[in-house]
């Protein structure tokens, strides 16, 4: 299980067959950065639709997944829980700290 941290979310998840997949209970910041919509724009459009579709529900002043999501790589995952532009081979992490990057090259390299 891997960890996603940043602005007061948390969010858990894991890499899964079909893409990387967040967990239900993750938390997501309420409000993407202004240029998040210029810069990255398919992953904003995504985080909306999952707002106006109910995978993201409000929770306070944060969004919480209301089920598991699989998206197509940890990077769109990171984006969406952060808010912004995101490199998910190191925004997410393991308990031991170590990055998706190094979990993947330590793999490759067995």
């Amino acid at each position: 299980m891997l960890t996603c941290k940043g602005k007061g979310v948390q969010a858990t998840g894991y890499e899964a067959s079909q893409g990387f997949v967040v967990r239900a209970g993750s938390l997501a910041v309420a409000d993407a950065v202004p240029s998040m919509a210029l810069h990255v724009r398919g992953m904003y459009d995504l985080r909306q639709e999952l707002i106006s579709n109910g995978v993201l529900a409000v929770q306070g002043a944060l969004f919480q997944f209301t089920q598991d999501y699989s998206f197509s790589s940890p990077s769109t995952a990171a984006a969406v829980v952060l808010g912004r532009s995101a490199n998910g081979r190191v925004e997410w992490k393991a308990a031991d700290g170590r990055t998706l990057k190094e979990l993947q090259e330590a793999e490759a390299g067995q």
